[in-house]
């Protein structure tokens, strides 16, 4: 019985690695995820619902393809980081949360809660536990998907390095980067510091790093596909993810006399401005840190280097 469920159901077509359990799985985990959105837990559910349900459809597009190093690899580098800098981001109040009975369950103050554990071991404060689970799960949401938006292209040219897109990577991150620096300036905050705006630096420096270390990345930002993900992930899909999440469901809501300004509001809850330039390294930032690892250490992270563009 195991066996039929772990057969392909369309080996000859586009989803060719999807399996009856595969799709089962990411059946139930949307379910789940409806179920508990419907009861009110609407960051545990739509996580559970779109974001574990789709790492559960594509992983076998990227298990395909990279070995279980990759992926330990990848979260080691920006997991602990990203959740060190988004709890500073809670501690300076940058953003605040819905009551605790919105949450399936929430990490205490100091002194409180197992053992007495205080926030410098929880690395946190008064939070969600769903916020220890988010970057570990957006990371694999990103590499996965990504695993199964490649398989899906319709043909090899798209992972192809044209010379005409040799200059797109300057013409656009050179003025972000220099855009971003300028809002520091432009909008101080004496007192206080902006945690989101140092996450998003960390995006810039590993996308930016890997463009001058590897000359397979260098190589892979002049192919249409990273331009189109960049288009779909970083300008399409992040400003509606962000807008759910925040403005709609306020599983977050930024405190905008800590932050940048709003680029936009709606119901009393908006984004910062310096969010929309964070939603371009969203896009890259996963992809370059594979392609650094693909260069450093070859076949301990590549299971097969035929389904993986310029990583020869």
């Amino acid at each position: 019985m195991l066996e039929k469920l772990e057969q392909p159901l369309w080996p000859n077509g586009k989803l060719s690695l999807t399996t009856p359990l595969s799709l089962l799985l990411a059946g139930a985990s949307f379910l789940a995820g409806t179920w508990l959105y419907l009861r009110g837990y609407y960051y545990e559910g739509s996580a559970i619902a779109y974001m574990l349900g789709g790492v559960i459809f594509a992983w076998p597009y990227y298990s395909a393809r990279f070995t279980g190093y990759m992926t330990w690899l990848v979260m080691l580098c920006f997991v602990p980081m990203s959740i060190w800098l988004q709890n500073k981001g809670v501690e300076t109040g940058s953003w605040h949360y819905r009551p605790h009975e919105g949450y399936l369950a929430w990490f205490t103050k100091e002194g409180e809660g197992w053992w007495h554990w205080t926030r410098h071991l929880w690395l946190g404060n008064d939070m969600p536990a769903m916020e220890y689970a988010f970057y570990p799960l957006f990371g694999l949401f990103q590499m996965t998907l990504y695993s199964l938006y490649s398989h899906l292209l319709p043909d090899h040219w798209f992972e192809r390095a044209q010379p005409k897109l040799s200059w797109v990577f300057p013409v656009v991150f050179v003025p972000l980067v220099i855009g971003f620096a300028w809002i520091f300036f432009k909008f101080p905050k004496p007192g206080k510091t902006d945690y989101l705006y140092w996450l998003t630096w960390v995006g810039y420096i590993v996308t930016i790093g890997a463009y001058f270390i590897s000359a397979n990345y260098r190589r892979y930002v002049k192919s249409p596909a990273y331009w189109l993900w960049v288009l779909g992930m970083g300008v399409l899909f992040m400003p509606v993810w962000e807008f759910f999440h925040s403005c709609f469901n306020n599983d977050w809501v930024y405190n905008l006399e800590n932050t940048f300004p709003a680029a936009y509001s709606w119901r009393g809850a908006g984004i910062p401005i310096s969010e929309f330039f964070g939603y371009s390294t969203t896009a890259t930032t996963f992809q370059a840190l594979m392609l650094l690892f693909i260069r450093r250490f070859g076949k301990v992270v590549i299971k097969n280097y035929e389904l993986v563009p310029f990583s020869k």
